[in-house]
């Protein structure tokens, strides 16, 4: 009887304490989008700058919790960063200095992701935790869609196209934030980085000779962002 009695309280114990470790929940937020590296660079001259403005991230995830302080997550990332026509103008009319343009940009720098890894969570209270990220995945990004219109004092000049192009390639982030719990929800607030090392094949448009091009370029895309959002977990 003693023997059964114990069996039973052994395994209620591991029933409770996976109940109490396993935990899973759900989130969605969001927050601005700081472009980092080439893809905020604003130089002509260097063919890895993506004129990348501030822009804004939403975050979907799904984590697991294995035991006390470490579990697996799954994140989806969708970001839309805008075209900086501004500096671009201005770049362009510094290095010609007897011509006057105009930019337009009608679609952003945007893309997704959906990666997976290991999180490290430590409670710093009873409804207060600290956590550590490190994902990897899949990532597909899109070009902004630019028109460039160019005149002198005399004349205008033929327009250049560019259209929207895109690439897929792999996508690493890292981050860490907090948690807190209310009743059956966590306000979210995280910090994450994510880059992704795109190459658009097929970028298509017309030159200023207002001739048809096919041309290929690279794009090191990566942004720190900064989200709040409200997280459910059973």
């Amino acid at each position: 009887m003693k023997i059964k009695l114990l069996i039973i309280l052994l395994i209620t114990s591991v029933f409770v304490y996976a109940q109490s470790t396993n935990r899973q929940y759900i989130g969605i937020s969001i927050g601005p989008s700081f472009p980092t590296g080439d893809f905020t660079k604003t130089d002509l001259n260097d063919s890895t700058s993506g004129w990348a403005k501030t822009g804004v991230a939403i975050n979907i995830s799904y984590a697991y919790r294995l035991t006390h302080n470490f579990g697996i997550q799954i994140m989806g990332n969708f970001s839309s960063n805008r075209f900086d026509n501004l500096k671009y103008r201005d770049a362009l009319e510094i290095q010609h200095s007897d011509t006057m343009f105009s930019i337009e940009s009608t679609k952003n720098w945007s893309g997704g992701g959906l990666l997976v890894g290991p999180y490290l969570r430590f409670p710093l209270s009873e409804k207060l935790s600290w956590d550590f990220r490190a994902l990897f995945g899949f990532y597909a990004g899109y070009s902004p869609k630019v028109t460039i219109r160019a005149s002198t004092d005399d004349e205008a000049l033929p327009s250049y196209y560019r259209e929207s192009g895109s690439a897929f390639s792999y996508g690493y982030s890292f981050g860490t934030g907090f948690k807190y719990r209310l009743s059956k929800y966590y306000l979210l607030l995280f910090g994450d980085y994510l880059s992704s090392p795109l190459k658009f094949k097929n970028a298509s448009g017309w030159d200023i000779n207002n001739e048809p091009y096919l041309t290929s370029f690279d794009q090191n895309v990566s942004y720190v962002y900064v989200t709040i959002g409200l997280g459910y977990y059973f």
